[in-house]
């Protein structure tokens, strides 16, 4: 699901084509995002069917022909309704939040809130079974470690997002009084 998003957001910025978008993926959020040839050619094959993109062809002398890919109307549609999509079983998902907050730019603050909030539930039912692992499985000396160390990071990632909330309200607000203004 990420894959796609990233895919997309890369076009929001202009026409690309497909080792582009891959590189500046990359480029930009690291390994972890890694988009490979086996999953950005399929998706952009499924996004010129759903009309998301249009495909132009560059000709280049005595190299293959480049294929430059261009967002429309309806892929930017599909690009904010895959951002806004984001159940329980997708907020579990590290990699799938982290793509959303790294396009955080592009999303009404209001939105924004409704991510963290989820993601932030997410973490205290995280927070909550370690707990509860400790109680009954303290015995076990490596275990005990590894759980140790998920809370540890569990626990920075909830400040962290409760920090990126005021950040989000603040902007909520700002854009309300903006609103109220006229």
């Amino acid at each position: 699901m990420y894959a796609d998003i990233l895919i997309l957001g890369q076009l929001l910025s202009g026409p690309k084509h497909g080792y582009e978008i891959k590189k500046n993926v990359q480029e930009a959020l690291g390994d972890s995002f890694e988009i490979n040839n086996n999953l950005l050619y399929p998706a952009l094959r499924r996004f010129l069917e759903m009309g998301a993109i249009s495909k132009k062809i560059e000709k280049t002398e005595g190299k293959p022909d480049r294929h430059i890919y261009l967002l429309t109307n309806t892929g930017e549609e599909i690009f904010n309704e895959l951002i806004r999509d984001f159940p329980r079983k997708t907020a579990a998902n590290s990699l799938d939040f982290m793509v959303r907050v790294a396009l955080f730019d592009r999303l009404d603050p209001n939105v924004q809130l409704e991510i963290l909030h989820k993601r932030l539930a997410v973490l205290e039912e995280e927070m909550g079974r370690y707990r509860k692992f400790d109680e009954i499985h303290s015995e076990n000396r490596f275990a005990a470690e590894v759980i140790h160390f998920s809370r540890t990071q569990t626990e920075h990632e909830w400040t962290w997002v409760k920090k990126l909330m005021l950040i989000a309200q603040s902007a909520a607000s700002a854009s309300d009084h903006e609103d109220t203004s006229f």
